[in-house]
């Protein structure tokens, strides 16, 4: 089974459609590729993304982000 390894590859602020700002971070998810020789080095292998404290963020198809478990809509600030 080849090795995983999520990192953290990114942060921003965005603001809700609330008016609080959220600092949000990019997580991107490594596999190990191997070959005979043993271990080639790490392939990212997608990202996700969740709020500071740990909350789920999911990307909208409009550039955007929405907190999954309120639906609360981000925009990324600059």
């Amino acid at each position: 089974m080849p090795l995983r390894q999520e990192m953290e590859t990114g942060r921003f602020a965005a603001r809700a459609e609330d008016g609080r700002v959220h600092a949000v971070v990019e997580m991107t998810s490594f596999i190990q590729m191997v070959t005979f020789r043993g271990p080639a080095g790490w392939v990212p292998d997608g990202k996700s993304y969740r709020l500071d404290d740990g909350e789920a963020v999911e990307p909208t198809p409009d550039g955007g982000f929405r907190i999954a478990a309120s639906g609360l809509a981000l925009r990324r600030i600059g």
